[in-house]
């Protein structure tokens, strides 16, 4: 009789225990949301031709762009946990679950621009295992850890890597992160929101930032801050 694996259960190869990566993800990716950002903007003062002249070709009212981005549903009532910076300033925010064609249009429930956490909620259905934060203090360095997401909107990605370290300080822009985790797994544009999962299947991070002059060097927002976040978003 051959058993059934279970998620994060070890798995043998040639004398060497390996953790079992395939029932990790196919148990939780269908957690696991890729997101696409319809943005707005105004377009940018009048133009002027040499010597002061209008420039008098006509202008739209707005120009559109789109951004791309991963998020996970979290608790039982399908509520979606992604980063501040993917949704912001969105006009119309698309979700597409594991295995599915057709996207379905989400509401932004509360954001917090400081923390870059954003919580959303869409007429999905919810899968039958979630994406819970870990409880634990905090993730460890050398601690193997499974990225799912959407980069360059190749959605629900996996790849693989360990905790490089912990409480890694970081400013971007307007945004200062005191508790980020760094991790060697790929990151790249597109991974932002998506879950940084240890082998039990929690929640040890989420995947925010990556370093352009480097490789093998990402950043989550650790499960203590988004935990912490998230409580007070939604019972303020």
């Amino acid at each position: 009789m051959v058993s059934r694996a279970r998620a994060g259960s070890a798995q043998k190869r040639n004398g060497v225990v390996l953790p079992n990566f395939v029932s990790l993800v196919n148990r939780y990716r269908k957690a696991v949301v890729g997101i696409e950002v319809i943005q707005e903007t105004a377009p940018p003062p009048v133009r002027l031709l040499p010597f002061g002249i209008p420039w008098d070709r006509p202008e739209p009212d707005t120009f559109r762009s789109v951004n791309i981005g991963t998020g996970f549903i979290f608790d039982p009532h399908g509520h979606i946990l992604t980063n501040e910076h993917v949704i912001h300033g969105a006009r119309t925010v698309l979700l597409r679950q594991y295995g599915k064609k057709q996207q379905v249009e989400a509401n932004v429930v509360a954001a917090d621009h400081r923390h870059d956490i954003a919580i959303l909620e869409a007429p999905i259905q919810t899968p039958p295992t979630i994406l819970r934060l870990s409880k634990a203090k905090r993730a460890q360095p050398g601690e193997w850890v499974v990225a799912i997401g959407s980069p360059l909107g190749l959605d629900h990605t996996v790849t693989v890597g360990i905790v490089s370290a912990v409480a890694r300080p970081l400013k971007i822009g307007d945004r200062e992160y005191p508790n980020l985790l760094q991790t060697d797994a790929a990151i790249n544009r597109g991974n932002s929101g998506g879950p940084l999962i240890n082998l039990k299947g929690e929640v040890v991070g989420m995947n925010t930032a990556v370093s352009q002059s480097s490789q093998g060097i990402g950043f989550a927002i650790a499960a203590e801050v988004l935990h912490e976040t998230v409580q007070r978003l939604l019972h303020r």
